[in-house]
């Protein structure tokens, strides 16, 4: 029998899971692994494609973070529900609850890939206690963390609290989307990430997870966070699986490689 592994997916906002790991997550449960998503910075108000901006003000904080809840829930429930009734429960979601840059770091939307991790960012220690008592109670076993392609200052801040523990424990960094596709610093982002890697002796190997009909099957699943993206975004994010046969592709630790080859 294959091992059946426990894996912890760090999603900065709770669409960056979907948008960049849908296909890995369900090729994950159909291997019947437990995949936890731990959502970080979910106090929002940025819902572009939405009705936010004819709720008070007052009201926008709330309004638009139990929309974006409500998205995430719609994306756990469709991609299990056509899982064996015994494994539907393997896929968990948790909530930091703190609050993403333009809040916390009072900046503009159009200066989230222009904006450096603020190392005093109390943000940074929350993320970092949590994963210890994570890792203390078994619910990690191994870690899937963003690459933080595009500079989204958020992205940074996450990969930035969780990368001590990718010389510990097994480990893969995602191709943060639409980021990787449509940033100009994205290739570079990525380049920069492997020479920091290898010089610490971490060397980072691609790895490609695939499942049937990867690209529509994606697709169908991202459109239900309507609040931030439309049709055309949506196809950007769910093209670029195409470079990889209908895949999406992670640079894992060999760590990874030894221990986890079954997923």
């Amino acid at each position: 029998m294959e091992p059946h592994l426990k894996v912890l997916i760090l999603s900065p906002h709770r669409d960056d899971a979907a948008f960049s790991l849908s296909i890995a997550i369900a090729n994950w449960l159909t291997a019947r692994h437990t995949v936890t998503v731990l959502n970080v910075f979910t106090r929002s108000r940025n819902a572009p494609y939405s009705d936010a901006g004819f709720v008070h003000e007052n009201d926008e904080l709330s309004y638009v973070s139990a929309m974006r809840l409500r998205e995430d829930e719609h994306f756990f429930r469709r991609i299990t529900q056509n899982l064996p009734k015994g494994i539907k429960g393997n896929l968990h979601m948790m909530d930091l609850n703190l609050k993403d840059a333009p809040i916390r770091l009072r900046c503009s939307f159009e200066e989230l890939s222009d904006t450096p991790v603020n190392p005093t960012d109390p943000a940074i220690e929350k993320i970092r206690k949590t994963l210890t008592k994570l890792s203390d109670d078994g619910t990690m076993e191994t870690l899937v963390l963003p690459a933080a392609l595009g500079n989204q200052v958020d992205h940074l801040t996450v990969r930035e609290a969780a990368m001590h523990l990718t010389t510990v424990l097994s480990s893969a960094f995602y191709e943060d989307l639409p980021y990787a596709t449509t940033h100009p610093s994205a290739t570079t982002d990525l380049d920069t990430l492997r020479d920091t890697a290898a010089k610490l002796n971490e060397p980072l190997n691609p790895v490609v997870y695939q499942v049937e009909s990867a690209i529509e099957y994606k697709r169908r699943l991202i459109l239900g966070y309507a609040s931030q993206i439309d049709d055309e975004v949506a196809t950007l994010i769910c093209d670029f699986a195409k470079r990889y046969d209908g895949g999406e592709r992670l640079w894992a630790n060999q760590r990874w490689l030894d221990a986890y080859a079954s997923i």
